[in-house]
């Protein structure tokens, strides 16, 4: 999995801000809108998903390279997460201004489904000539569990209720076929045990948890730091990363963060000391389930 963005719904650096972390120069410090590509997965079969489609995505999928889709995965339909759909053209036509062929499927919950063909109607309707708007294929993801895991190619795909403020959201659970997996849990501010258990009961082999921690102060629609490590030490993944950061701190000083207070999390303590990691995540890294 590449993590092509890791920011807020304003990413860093901020318009019109001039403080110090949206004046740096880190490289870490830079943040596009969160989106997460998997390449693979490390199962028997290519396959290629997005995880969210934000208003950068063109610029994402140039600069890592995407050529070729076979399933898109929403967190939810607030503009940060799906306001790059249109550009998915490039992957839902057979070739060059046609949108005849198979559409390409976008997999979300009941109530993101309703809310994108609201706002994104004109892809929707019938058109006369041209080829000018994505083929897509909405398809309601709620009836896929851990005893019904939705499949794309080699990947077993698990969504995760949360939620988003009062907006019901996924998380996704991303399976490769020895049993490893992905979480990624963006945009949240809370979980329920529920949905924590369809984690550890079904997430196999935890290799990574990618989790939402906007900043250090409390929020009404995200996890802050501390609410971020206390689902991650309840998920127990062998490293766990924070993401969806607003411009509150450098990189460095979220890393120096979690090292200070990871002694109040028993689990996150044990599996650090055994060889695992917790860490701010950071655009264009590279998450890998080989073990």
């Amino acid at each position: 999995m590449i993590l092509m963005g890791t920011g807020t719904s304003h990413g860093i650096p901020v318009i019109g801000c001039d403080c110090a972390v949206c004046r740096s120069e880190h490289e870490k410090d830079k943040r596009l809108r969160c989106s997460a590509f998997i390449e693979d997965l490390n199962c028997s079969s290519a396959t290629n998903i997005l995880i969210d489609a934000g208003p950068e995505f063109r610029i994402q999928a140039l600069k890592y390279g995407i050529k070729r889709l076979d399933g898109v995965l929403l967190t939810h339909s607030h503009a940060d997460h799906c306001h790059g759909i249109d550009d998915l053209r490039a992957f839902s036509h057979i070739k060059p201004g046609e949108t005849i062929g198979v559409p390409l499927p976008i997999y979300a919950n009941s109530n993101t489904i309703e809310d994108l063909r609201f706002r994104f109607s004109y892809m929707f309707k019938e058109v006369t000539q041209g080829g000018g708007v994505p083929n897509l294929d909405l398809i309601e993801a709620d009836s896929f569990s851990g005893e019904n895991p939705l499949v794309i190619g080699g990947v077993r795909i698990i969504p995760v209720p949360m939620k988003h403020g009062v907006l019901d959201v996924f998380g996704w659970i991303l399976k490769d076929d020895r049993d490893c997996s992905i979480v990624y849990l963006t945009d949240c501010s809370s979980m329920a045990d529920s949905s924590i258990d369809t984690i550890k009961k079904y997430g196999g082999n935890i290799i990574h948890a990618v989790v939402d921690g906007l900043r250090e102060r409390p929020h009404s629609t995200h996890c802050n730091f501390d609410e971020a490590l206390s689902y991650a030490d309840r998920i127990g993944a062998a490293h766990t990363w924070l993401t969806h950061f607003c411009h509150d701190f450098f990189h460095a000083d979220i890393q120096q963060y979690i090292d200070k207070n990871l002694g109040k999390y028993t689990n996150l303590s044990k599996i650090v000391s055994f060889g695992g990691s917790v860490a701010p995540a950071y655009d264009g890294i590279v998450l890998e389930t080989a073990v």
